[in-house]
């Protein structure tokens, strides 16, 4: 039996509901990669700025005093009429993400999807078991690395054991 957390706060589930083998999937419920600063709406990126929903480039809640690229208050855009401040939503990069047990494996997989959300890369822990012969009982680790067939992204090395996805 595990015990199962999130950001600190224990997870509670029925026994009844939980098995050896079993899935727990994380989803983003973030619909936006980008969000204003001011005034807080969803936005997309456009040729010429960031477009709320109803298309405008303008932002309601703009304050040229609270504008960091503003130098001069005296020629920067009115209340109201600056453009958004936008800004990338904390975790928008990410699909999702699940953790699979498998006792028939003796392995725990963890998967974070973080571009075709039908695939992800997965790294997975397992034990060797103990009649085995040579490594009879020790812990393997697989991870994505490098020119793997069918990567879930490219990766780049960055040095040892840390990797430039895309």
């Amino acid at each position: 039996m595990f015990v199962l957390s999130a950001n600190g706060d224990m997870i509670s589930i029925s026994p009844e509901d939980f098995d050896d083998s079993s899935v727990i999937t994380l989803e983003n419920a973030e619909e936006t990669e980008w969000r204003c600063l001011a005034c807080g709406e969803s936005l997309t990126e456009e040729t010429d700025g960031y477009a709320d929903e109803s298309g405008s480039l303008i932002c309601d809640a703009y304050d040229p005093y609270d504008d960091p690229e503003i130098d001069d208050v005296d020629t920067a855009p009115d209340f109201r009429e600056g453009s958004h401040r936008a800004q990338r939503v904390p975790l928008a990069w990410a699909n999702g993400a699940a953790i699979h047990t498998n006792p028939d494996e003796d392995s725990i997989t963890v998967t974070v999807s973080v571009g075709d959300p039908r695939g992800a890369f997965a790294f997975t822990v397992r034990r060797i078991p103990d009649d085995a012969g040579t490594n009879g009982g020790r812990l393997i680790m697989h991870t994505p690395y490098p020119g793997e067939p069918m990567p879930h992204r490219d990766l780049i090395e960055d040095h040892t054991g840390t990797y430039w996805v895309g």
